[in-house]
């Protein structure tokens, strides 16, 4: 962190000095009314010194320290999250997290993550939150969309409210002394004693994450597929094999639960379909097998097979967004949190502008 000299000059026979940061002019609204010792640093600070938590003030300047050592400028925002009710826990942090880091990761692939909170309780029923969010300053240079995200994330993950205080975002670039004191002397007071005191022993009064950039993946192997064109309208535009998979499939308008599936010619069809390189149409045609095997022989047969709740919401969002996008579904994973063993047997890999995955969704 910046360790800025004194302007008296110290003879090498004396011992050094702590150094001593200037109050900032950036808000001179905000008042500091004591010192914080860091890094040799006096940094002005807004509880008193006895009013200080030692051990959230350390954590708080050292998780700003990485951030500014790690990045050229960065970007800061503070808010103040509240509950409608009372927890025992900081469940709420966790929940809001699971919704916030894959969103801002969707929309700054290239930046990272970094946030700060504390928790603190008045003489309000429910405790409250103080929050810094910090992400590269290199890809962003204003909160108003993270504002709105960080809003709608908070209320679906806890029914609460965000309060955005006035001067709520700081932007830092390297050797800017005045913006980083005015950052530390402003989140300073999340590490007040005031408000911590009544937090039942056992409770977590502070956290840290770090959520690093997403590095940028190896394009998947697509296996090249070489078929004759055919005249057969409906599947010609999403299906490899027209003529062979018409039959087999609704119309591509949409995901459709109640599909009509006309009986397979004989096993040597399946045979040489099943032969193909690709996995994904293997699987389909796999599973087409067994369900014809347990069904009778009829002209036509129903079949009707529906995804849980759960897995039509990822089903719909994968395939709307990240599939098009050539986003494999190890990364949807990693992104949402979800079991990759698990979501293998909902979500395929099925090649970008091959096939239609809605064609299939009534065999996952």
């Amino acid at each position: 962190m910046i360790n800025s000299k004194t302007a008296n000059q110290v003879s090498a026979s004396q011992k050094p000095v702590i150094n001593n940061i200037t109050r900032s002019t950036v808000y001179p609204d905000i008042q500091a009314s004591g010192e914080f010792l860091y890094d040799g640093v006096l940094w002005p600070v807004m509880p008193e010194e006895c009013q200080q938590n030692a051990k959230i003030m350390n954590s708080l300047f050292r998780t700003i320290d990485k951030t500014y050592s790690s990045c050229s400028r960065f970007l800061a925002i503070r808010y103040d999250f509240h509950l409608p009710q009372y927890t025992s826990d900081n469940r709420a942090i966790t929940n809001f997290h699971q919704l916030i880091i894959p969103s801002l990761r969707r929309m700054y692939p290239k930046s990272f993550v970094r946030v700060f909170w504390v928790r603190e309780q008045n003489k309000a029923p429910a405790q409250h939150y103080h929050y810094l969010l910090m992400v590269d300053g290199n890809y962003v240079r204003h909160p108003l969309k993270i504002n709105k995200l960080v809003e709608s994330c908070w209320k679906i993950a806890t029914g609460g409210t965000v309060w955005f205080p006035k001067h709520g975002y700081y932007f830092v670039r390297k050797n800017d002394t005045e913006a980083l004191t005015a950052l530390l002397l402003r989140v300073s007071y999340f590490a007040k004693r005031h408000s911590k005191e009544s937090i039942a022993k056992g409770i977590a009064l502070s956290g840290t994450q770090h959520y690093s950039c997403l590095k940028k993946g190896r394009p998947p192997r697509t296996t090249p597929f070489r078929a004759e064109p055919a005249s057969f309208a409906p599947a010609q535009e999403h299906c490899p094999l027209p003529g062979k998979l018409d039959s087999l499939f609704a119309s591509p308008g949409g995901p459709d639960t109640s599909l009509m599936v006309a009986p397979v010619a004989d096993n040597e069809q399946l045979k040489d379909i099943s032969s193909l390189r690709m996995k994904a149409l293997r699987r389909a045609f796999q599973r087409l097998s067994s369900f014809t095997t347990h069904l009778p022989t009829t002209e036509f047969n129903r079949v009707s097979q529906k995804l849980s709740p759960h897995w039509q919401r990822h089903f719909e969002c994968y395939y709307r967004y990240y599939w098009p996008c050539n986003i494999s579904v190890s990364q949807y994973c990693r992104w949402y949190y979800l079991n990759p063993g698990t979501a293998s047997r909902y979500l395929c890999n099925y090649p970008a502008n091959l096939i239609n995955p809605w064609l299939l969704e009534p065999w996952l």
